[in-house]
């Protein structure tokens, strides 16, 4: 037997398919006690659940897979495109039961998402949880810039992030009133300065002692840091067929809009997880470098289509390249676990 759980924040519909009469048992509840008796009454029956990736998911995935289940997550967004585009109506139900029908159908291929082990997620949190510091730093540090220039202090933004910078700042003979809103930004800004110490040391300790990392970090461009980055973000490289998929991914692939003999390359499609696409391009900022082995390749490219989007192209061959080593490694790993035969 197989079974769906629409997940909301506050309650949950289950539906569970009998397979020999086609028909639905469902129910609804909230809350983990409510998982939890249902998982209880249903555990021994039901091998398989489906829910989606939905805000809420990751509990409730962690919870049944403790009570033995097999859990598949799918994405929403994709799972309701195999609706077609006919109007249906929608409720709580119909979502369920189409969620079990997708497993029963043997539809899941085309819908489902990657379940990230425990220690993949608690990396990729703190990696995500690293970069939503940096990007509220850095809007401190504008702010403060544009306040300085009001003031008639202009400077450079990115000498607001330093310490020279910052008692710079505090030297300064400003009014009252923007005297008292530079100090607020400057403790700001050395607030998250200190946050992100914190966790980047708690990076670089993993990155130091994970085999995953240190391979990554070959990749010219790569330090321990962006080596953490892209590794929550890709996980295991095995669930890819070939490196143009992560590229896909991390939405760094141009949308292609073809019509014929008609063939053309637009945007970034900007499609993946935004961690994954900055920590690709922040490798690729060292491709003009003397030692840089993408060097001839950026300038090259940037000559032909301008320095930003020769290291968007530089981008993609890093990921590339990080397939490549992860695969490398997990193939390694996998003979070595192999028994001997006898």
């Amino acid at each position: 037997m197989i079974a769906a759980i629409d997940i909301h924040k506050r309650v949950m519909q289950a539906a569970v398919l009998e397979p020999e009469t086609g028909e639905f048992v469902e129910e609804r509840f909230s809350g983990r006690e409510g998982l939890n008796e249902w998982a209880v009454r249903w555990r021994s029956r039901v091998s398989e659940v489906v829910i989606e990736a939905t805000t809420g998911w990751r509990w409730v995935a962690r919870e049944l897979e403790a009570a033995g289940f097999e859990v598949h997550l799918v994405d929403p967004g994709q799972a309701k495109a195999l609706q077609g585009r006919k109007r249906k109506a929608k409720t709580d139900r119909l979502d369920a039961r189409w969620l079990c029908l997708l497993l029963a159908r043997e539809l899941l291929d085309q819908c489902e998402a990657w379940l990230p082990p425990a220690e993949i997620q608690e990396l990729r949190d703190r990696t995500r949880l690293r970069k939503a510091l940096a990007n509220d730093r850095s809007r401190s540090a504008q702010r403060l810039h544009a306040l300085l220039t009001q003031e008639g202090w202009p400077c450079d933004r990115a000498r607001l992030l330093t310490a020279a910078g910052r008692r710079w700042v505090a030297g300064l003979a400003l009014p009252a009133a923007s005297a008292m809103h530079a100090q607020i930004l400057l403790a700001t800004v050395e607030h998250f300065d200190a946050q992100l110490r914190t966790i980047e040391n708690e990076l670089r300790r993993f990155a130091k002692q994970d085999a995953r990392c240190q391979r990554l970090e070959t990749i010219f461009g790569v330090g321990p840091i962006i080596a953490c980055h892209l590794l929550a973000e890709i996980g295991e490289a095995s669930r890819f067929r070939r490196a143009r998929q992560i590229v896909r991914l991390s939405g760094l692939d141009p949308v292609v809009e073809e019509s014929a003999d008609s063939k053309r390359r637009g945007k970034l499609a900007k499609a993946g997880p935004p961690a994954l696409r900055w920590a690709a391009v922040q490798a690729a900022q060292h491709a003009g470098r003397a030692n840089s082995p993408d060097r001839d390749y950026y300038r090259k490219t940037s000559r032909r289509i301008g320095s930003q989007r020769a290291k968007l192209s530089v981008a993609r061959t890093i990921l590339h390249r990080a397939y490549d080593e992860l695969l490398e490694l997990e193939r390694q790993q996998t003979i070595t676990e192999q028994p001997l035969a006898a």
